[in-house]
């Protein structure tokens, strides 16, 4: 029996802060609640690129030998270039066996018999995010899989956004007190439903076949245009009226 009253009692107590978070909404407690929607967008800070070398040849070990020759020169000129080391990271790394493309002339199929592909990504400032991708491919690299463009404090950013929903929600709730012939009291609760932040590249997956033979010096038109930088907030706010 006193086992019983105890795990009653022991449920009751866990159940409390639960029930302390609810706003009770009657006469006597009176209330306007808002959800409202606001974003942000700023010009980037960051940049983070992905490019690469890939190549084919008849042999395991031309393919692997073509491959390290062509990633030495452009980590070298990448590095030359101002790119610091810590910035540099090997993305991917692949030696294996060329899918065939019935494309392919029976010439080159004898030659691509084995297919390798190593790719970098760059973490650089939005400034430079041009002139490292000119560099890269003046060097050899034939492989560009991404860019995407962010800021450097994505949170503080989202805090903005935030901050941006909650006025709106302010405003929304002093017309509709005002609508009520009532006066907007103190804010009572607010919550923060921040979306999953998803940065959107302005440059689409792109790779390029090469033959054994380094590639050609790619079009010198290629220009990025930064994308700005964009942080959605959805908020729930009680206010009090009077």
């Amino acid at each position: 029996m006193w086992q019983t009253i105890a795990i009653v009692l022991l449920c009751t107590w866990a159940l409390l802060p639960a029930f302390s978070q609810q706003i009770l909404v009657n006469r006597q407690n009176k209330t306007i609640a808002i959800t409202a929607e606001d974003s942000v967008s700023v010009d980037p800070e960051v940049a983070t690129i992905t490019v690469g070398y890939q190549n084919y040849a008849a042999t395991k070990d031309a393919a692997y030998g073509e491959n390290i020759r062509v990633s030495n020169e452009v980590t070298k000129a990448l590095l030359n270039g101002g790119v610091s080391k810590a910035a540099l990271e090997t993305e991917r790394l692949q030696l294996q066996r060329a899918e065939r493309d019935e494309k392919w002339t029976a010439e080159k199929k004898g030659e691509r018999q084995f297919q390798a592909i190593q790719t970098w990504t760059i973490h650089v400032t939005a400034d430079r995010a041009q002139s490292v991708v000119d560099v890269a491919l003046r060097a050899g690299a034939n492989v560009l899989e991404a860019l995407d463009w962010n800021v450097s404090d994505p949170k503080a950013l989202q805090a903005k956004a935030g901050a941006a929903a909650l006025a709106k929600a302010k405003t929304i709730a002093e017309q509709m007190a005002r609508g009520l012939n009532a006066k907007l009291g103190d804010l009572v609760y607010a919550s923060n439903r921040a979306p999953i932040p998803s940065f959107a590249a302005s440059l689409e997956t792109a790779e390029v076949s090469a033959a054994p033979a380094p590639p050609p010096p790619p079009p010198p038109h290629l220009v990025l245009y930064p994308k700005k930088v964009k942080s959605d907030a959805t908020v729930y706010a009680v206010f009090a009226i009077e």
